[in-house]
């Protein structure tokens, strides 16, 4: 959920108004209240669900309807009548698959959702300036994903054909080979109705997600993830193969450690959103009062109050894992050791985000599912300037408002910056322990420097208040970023690539 949940009205929440007498009692806003209420019950039903309709082939249809109408419900507890926006979306986005040529389609679907999902965008900002009340435009962020990831795989199952074929020459575009993952993530056939319906709207992912990609969600739905199996080891046309007898030797891992584990962190990083986000916000960063403190006194503000910021995104994020979890969504494989692994949602690692000494990793452990799903639709496919495709696509994916735009335009040149520091600094701090740790020290404030004026941009928005905060900085972070990407050799992908290309 990239849209932060805070105040709202009843002129611009859209939601179910049924348990406002609960939310006064509790002295939350009802918007607050509905999601917190349906991530609850969320969880409750994920446990039945997966305890009460295993994945066995006579249970398949059940799965599938129930997950769905369950999400309805819940969508319509916290987005009401909003959630035809879902609705339509996803049904044009089926038919122009069904309709459209298998080599077109999915730049039909990909300009069409995100073109829905920005007029979404603009009107929020219309009638709903800089409001953070809850609405559709989360959902449809994250429906977007998933209508987008689907088109993009089912034309990767079409080169697969093709290539099989060898109708064309191998330097055509529809007949180039697929990567690895694009091999795991095709698919060759259309989506059954009832399937694609269970997969936008399934109820452990309807409000927060994370984004699951539809290859993953029907191998969870089918009990094919439990098998321990490679999915590209497995034919889309034996999907329909599996024996009962075959499902029933398969056992569901326990989910008592990662559902624990994630509802307590949720408790440490709500605790945090309750105690101190609100007493610690970005916007006093503007005040006068703190623009006169000294220097050090206005770091540290800087740099707690944009963590106390982040400390909501870390809940809802966790949260949203947890209950994905307990209905079994998650399920990847074994370690080594033999260990079931929860990670296949993991969208957010706190810890590790907070001690990083570089700013890609920090990107890399921020909303790991949109990552994932920025690489398999845009790195992966493009060619030069990949790395600014991604960061224009990210923002237009969040939204309209200017603070997004210089957010991301500034993690762009930090991300350059970062890239030649560690190509043409690092190796002269290589030489000793010491230098290492030094060099891990200073490269760790850095990075929380150059995230935290990232982000305030994020939160601020508005152009005005953005350029304010950046001029009481004498602009020393955008100016240094700028300097080191443009100056430091090997900053740029396509200058390391020519270098290969040479010593080759």
């Amino acid at each position: 959920m990239d849209q932060p949940v805070s105040n709202s009205s009843r002129s611009s929440y859209r939601g179910s108004h049924i348990f406002s007498f609960a939310a006064k009692r509790t002295g939350l806003p009802i918007d607050q209240f509905n999601f917190l209420t349906a991530e609850i019950l969320a969880l409750i039903f994920a446990i039945c669900f997966r305890n009460y309709l295993p994945p066995k082939p006579n249970n398949l249809l059940k799965r599938h309807l129930i997950a769905s109408l369950l999400g309805i419900a819940l969508g319509q507890l916290c987005f009401g009548s909003q959630i035809w926006h879902l609705i339509l979306q996803s049904c044009i986005s089926y038919l122009m698959l069904c309709i459209i040529p298998r080599k077109h389609s999915y730049k039909v679907v990909f300009v069409f959702c995100m073109a829905y999902m920005s007029a979404i965008h603009i009107h929020r900002i219309i009638y709903d300036y800089g409001n953070y009340t809850l609405d559709i435009s989360g959902p449809l962020m994250i429906n977007t994903q998933k209508l987008t990831a689907l088109a993009f795989a089912f034309y990767d199952g079409y080169r697969s054909q093709q290539r099989a074929k060898r109708r064309r020459p191998d330097d055509d575009k529809d007949c180039s080979p697929l990567n690895d993952d694009q091999e795991q993530q095709k698919i060759v056939d259309i989506p059954h109705p009832i399937e694609f319906l269970s997969y936008v709207f399934y109820f452990h992912g309807i409000c927060v997600g994370p984004l699951c990609f539809y290859k993953d969600y029907i191998d969870y739905i089918e009990g094919r993830n439990l098998l321990v199996i490679p999915t590209s080891t497995i034919q889309q046309t034996e999907t329909q193969d599996i024996s009962d007898e075959y499902h029933s030797e398969t056992m569901q891992p326990s989910i008592f450690w990662p559902v624990f584990s994630k509802l307590s962190q949720c408790a440490l990083w709500g605790y945090i959103l309750l105690q101190f986000t609100p007493y610690y916000t970005i916007e006093y960063n503007l005040s006068k009062e703190m623009v006169n403190s000294p220097f050090f006194q206005r770091l540290l503000y800087l740099l707690f109050s944009t963590f106390c910021s982040r400390a909501k995104y870390y809940f809802a994020f966790i949260l949203s894992e947890a209950v994905n979890n307990a209905g079994g969504l998650g399920f990847n494989g074994l370690d080594e050791k033999g260990r079931p692994k929860w990670d296949l949602l993991t969208n957010i690692k706190p810890f590790k985000l907070e001690t990083a000494t570089s700013l890609k990793v920090v990107l890399d452990l921020w909303n790991m599912q949109t990552v994932l799903w920025l690489r398999r639709i845009c790195y992966d496919r493009l060619g030069n300037w990949r790395t600014i495709g991604v960061f224009v696509l990210s923002a237009i994916w969040h939204g309209f408002y200017p603070g997004y735009y210089a957010c991301f335009v500034l993690a762009a040149f930090e991300t350059y910056a970062g890239r030649g520091i560690r190509r043409q600094i690092r190796p002269y701090f290589q030489k000793n322990e010491i230098l290492k740790i030094i060099y891990a020290c200073i490269t760790w404030i850095g990075t929380q420097i150059a995230l935290n004026f990232a982000v305030v941009p994020f939160v601020l928005m508005e152009v005005a208040k953005v350029w304010y905060f950046y001029k009481t900085w004498y602009f020393i972070v955008p100016i240094t970023s700028v300097i080191l990407s443009l100056t430091l050799r090997g900053a740029s992908t396509k200058q390391k690539d020519t270098e290969k290309k040479k010593s080759n």
